[in-house]
């Protein structure tokens, strides 16, 4: 996996799980982890999360992209695989199917997620919406950035008609259909937000 085993058991530590991603990400990649994490931040405390529900959105929210720091193709599932063997399954889920990955891999051909990666449940369920939240609401280099702006960026980066720009559709459409993340969007997204 690229690091030691100590670096992975620290993953379920928002600490630990930032240590990975710094080693894991680096540059562009770390500036919008920490970004995803401090929405994470404000999103946690908007809706009043338990103490350790929030420490699990903090450590996916870091860990959402480190898949692009390890071997094994699809970062989604990357991730995971490295999480499920540091014994940390729950993040493994979260990370699996950050911001609509499992979609995303049908688009593109790939295994199927959900059968290597249950969906999230429970309160991980919430925990999910969370997450992705934070990530439609963070730029490439951790800025807060609307929905609008985020796909604008998107299509450019990748052109309109990538899975990337369909998947992140498919995600704002899912996330938008849902008053209290709908709202949470429109929060987070606002530069003058004090959340």
């Amino acid at each position: 996996m690229g690091l030691t085993p100590m670096q992975w058991r620290d993953a379920d530590d928002p600490r630990g799980a930032q240590v990975l991603c710094e080693a894991l990400c680096g540059g562009i990649r770390y500036e919008h982890s920490r970004g995803v994490a401090q929405q994470a931040t404000r999103a946690a405390g908007l809706v009043r999360l338990p103490a350790d529900e929030r420490r699990r959105l903090l450590c996916a929210a870091w860990l959402h992209d480190v898949g692009y720091g390890l071997p094994g193709g699809y970062h989604p599932t990357a991730g995971a695989r490295a999480l499920r063997l540091a014994g940390h399954e729950e993040l493994a889920r979260l990370v699996a199917h950050h911001s609509s990955a499992a979609l995303r891999a049908q688009m593109l051909g790939l295994p199927s997620v959900e059968a290597e990666f249950p969906l999230p449940v429970g309160p991980d369920r919430g925990l999910l919406d969370l997450l992705d939240v934070s990530d439609l609401t963070t730029g490439p280099h951790g800025e807060r950035i609307d929905p609008a702006t985020r796909l604008r960026g998107v299509a450019d980066r990748h052109g309109p008609d990538s899975p990337s720009v369909r998947m992140l559709v498919a995600n704002v459409n899912r996330l938008g259909a849902q008053p209290d993340t709908r709202s949470l969007v429109e929060i987070l997204s606002s530069v003058t937000s004090t959340a």
